[in-house]
């Protein structure tokens, strides 16, 4: 038993002499003469759930990435936050250290 295997060129050769028969038909055929069947109108439908799926998947794998960056920004904003209050209050309790070394060496005149 032998096997037909079409190569590759083969196809696209093919699938481009279908679209360019389609394309002259169109453009020689008047509007009111084309005839569109119910398998034309199923492919397309098909071609246009598959771009459109397409296109929400692609979204919505851009909304989890974006949403990872948040996650990861506003934990480093978190970070920041903590280390800025932990430093406020060294800065208050270096200060008070100051004021008393201060109030320690005025000598009175």
């Amino acid at each position: 038993m032998k096997i037909n295997r079409i190569s590759q060129e083969e196809q696209i050769a093919k699938q481009e002499a279908r679209r360019r028969r389609k394309q002259e038909y169109f453009q020689s055929t008047p509007a009111d003469k084309i005839k569109v069947t119910q398998r034309d109108l199923e492919a397309y439908v098909q071609f246009y759930e598959k771009k459109l799926n397409s296109i929400v998947t692609d979204m919505d794998s851009n909304i989890a990435v974006e949403k990872r960056k948040k996650d990861k920004l506003e934990g480093k904003l978190k970070k920041l936050l903590d280390a800025n209050e932990l430093l406020s209050k060294e800065l208050v309790g270096i200060r008070k250290d100051l004021k008393k070394c201060q109030i320690l060496t005025e000598t009175p005149v």
